[in-house]
């Protein structure tokens, strides 16, 4: 079964689907080293990582992105696909061209393309309903593989045009279209998610998380069968930077001692498959090698 289809099967039988994010191979083979089964690689870690904003990344960096993570572990990626990167032509392009990847499922939003870097202060704008409804039209037009995701983002709710009322439109009208999943982007709290869906039954919702103020098990009880964390990896990652190098500069030591680096020099040898090469590497040229030497 691909990891395509397994998703699919977890989507259809209404099995809750947790996506921590991952941005890069190592990140996504900690991923799956902790038991989760499905990887979500959003356009804020991508840029962030390459220490510009989502709004100025093209479409090829983040596929780039996205295929190193889809080529390290054998899991389900579900990736940011931005506003598909332009009109109807260019969502349908974007679909073909994350599905080539090998990317288990995407999701386009209705903000304008280019998008603003000053989205991400709350100022948002969204496109009419219409023409996002038509470039997603478009993008399940260009699906070849049926068990490829397409999800329905709308930002509607926190966009200047918008309110919820105006995100629960967008939202039936996403699934009376046909795609997989709706997500409501800025729709936080446990009584707007409970609005939310309310007013847009029968269809399986994604929420972003990432902070302990709800768990994945009161979404699920609030009816999100999907949550992506989005903004995790990469903050957990620069705060881990920061401890350390906060500490060299303060102290001239890094604050983790010999046996705590080779523990964690352990731990990163198994997720990047060091001592499988090793092993290989004993039974092979080390074994000849030696043969040599005694020779």
């Amino acid at each position: 079964m691909s990891v395509r289809t397994d998703l699919r099967a977890k989507l259809d039988s209404g099995e809750q689907i947790v996506a921590p994010g991952a941005y890069d191979p190592i990140s996504a083979r900690l991923v799956q080293s902790l038991g989760f089964d499905t990887i979500y690689t959003g356009g804020y870690m991508s840029g962030a990582h390459l220490a510009v904003t989502e709004p100025l990344m093209t479409m090829t960096e983040q596929i780039d992105v996205a295929e190193k993570v889809v080529k390290s572990v054998p899991l389900p990626v579900i990736c940011d696909a931005d506003a598909g990167y332009g009109e109807p032509v260019h969502a349908m392009h974007t679909v073909r061209s994350f599905e080539a990847a090998g990317v288990a499922g995407i999701h386009i939003e209705d903000q304008f393309f280019p998008k603003r870097a000053s989205y991400h202060a709350g100022l948002e704008h969204v496109i009419p309903a219409e023409e996002f409804l038509q470039k997603i039209s478009y993008a399940l037009r260009a699906r070849t593989d049926p068990d490829f995701l397409i999800i329905g983002r709308t930002d509607a709710f926190t966009a200047v045009e918008g309110d919820m009322d105006e995100a629960i439109r967008r939202g039936n009208a996403l699934r009376d279209l046909g795609v997989d999943m709706v997500m409501p982007r800025g729709v936080r709290e446990s009584e707007d998610l409970d609005t939310f869906r309310k007013g847009v039954p029968n269809v399986p919702l994604l929420v972003i998380a990432g902070a302990d103020d709800i768990s994945v098990q009161e979404y699920q009880d609030l009816g999100y069968q999907c949550v992506i964390y989005a903004t995790s990896p990469i903050i957990a990652a620069v705060d881990g930077y920061r401890r350390i190098y906060t500490s060299l500069r303060d102290t001239g030591h890094i604050g983790i001692n010999a046996q705590q680096v080779q523990q964690m020099r352990s731990e990163v040898e198994a997720l990047i498959s060091l001592p499988e090469y090793q092993q290989v590497e004993a039974e092979t040229t080390e074994r000849d090698f030696q043969d040599r030497a005694h020779h």
